[in-house]
């Protein structure tokens, strides 16, 4: 049976263990960034390209379009495993809640709860149409909820970055929390990872040749912190992020070196 973990503070670390034996080349990998695809069977996606799935996973409750962090063992020596779909034992599944995209930016809202986030966009993995980002809370309360929205302006064209001299496109991140008023209870340093759908700004962006050979550079625009006086947001620009878009290897073993790229 698959153990779905719920934890939302976690150590994003990526785990990679090795053993030689009867068994033959197992490799254990940890919190990896997976988007679940339904056809020709059910799997998940991984940024590397390939495709993992196990019998128990067969049986498992997912959508199509599911986003997820997985732990999982793989036995390279598997005669099963020649082909692009690999057999795995799935160790841990945990869910990541995913966003839509919208195609009309969200600046001018004003929200009494709105959340003042702290992104690190270099943590950031893109897999398969999903943009996973982890964003961290100072503090996180046990009762909190959070609500997120990306946004873009389909017809805006790239910007230059003042800081690297890159151009790139923007996606807008907003953010809410709320919790119960009698809460006294939270963790610190606390990361939350969300996933969002960006297939549309990236085919948008193909068409329209914003795509330097493989590269598409894009950056976010969230808010930092809301002035009274002037009863607007001030608002924040993350580093930018490439997304390579033919970034992927022919086999898993390879897969494991890119995830840092």
């Amino acid at each position: 049976m698959i153990r779905i973990g719920y934890a939302i503070s976690l150590l994003l670390a990526f785990a990679l263990v090795s053993c030689m034996g009867e068994s033959g080349e197992v490799y254990t990998y940890g919190s990896q960034a997976g988007v679940v695809r339904l056809t020709p069977e059910k799997v998940i996606q991984l940024r590397s390209g390939i495709q993992i799935t196990s019998s128990d996973f067969q049986n498992q409750a997912v959508e199509d379009g599911d986003c997820c962090l997985v732990d999982y063992q793989v036995n390279f020596s598997s005669p099963e495993n020649k082909d692009s779909i690999y057999q795995v034992d799935i160790l841990n599944y945990l869910p990541v809640k995913n966003w839509p995209l919208n195609p009309e930016p969200d600046t001018l809202a004003v929200r009494l709860d709105e959340s003042y986030l702290d992104v690190s966009i270099e943590r950031g993995i893109y897999v398969d149409g999903y943009f996973f980002l982890y964003p961290e809370y100072k503090k996180y309360y046990h009762t909190q909820t959070d609500s997120f929205s990306i946004s873009y302006d389909p017809k805006a064209e790239p910007v230059l970055d003042e800081i690297t001299g890159l151009r790139c496109l923007q996606l807008y991140l907003r953010s809410t929390s709320s919790y119960q008023a009698d809460d006294t209870v939270f963790t610190t340093s606390t990361v939350v990872p969300q996933a969002f759908h960006i297939k549309d700004f990236i085919e948008n962006a193909v068409d329209k040749g914003y795509v330097s050979g493989d590269s598409l550079n894009f950056r976010l625009v969230y808010p930092e912190y809301f002035s009274e006086g002037s009863a607007v947001y001030s608002w924040k620009y993350s580093d930018i992020y490439t997304i390579l878009l033919d970034k992927y290897p022919d086999n898993l073993q390879n897969g494991a070196n890119i995830l840092n790229l």
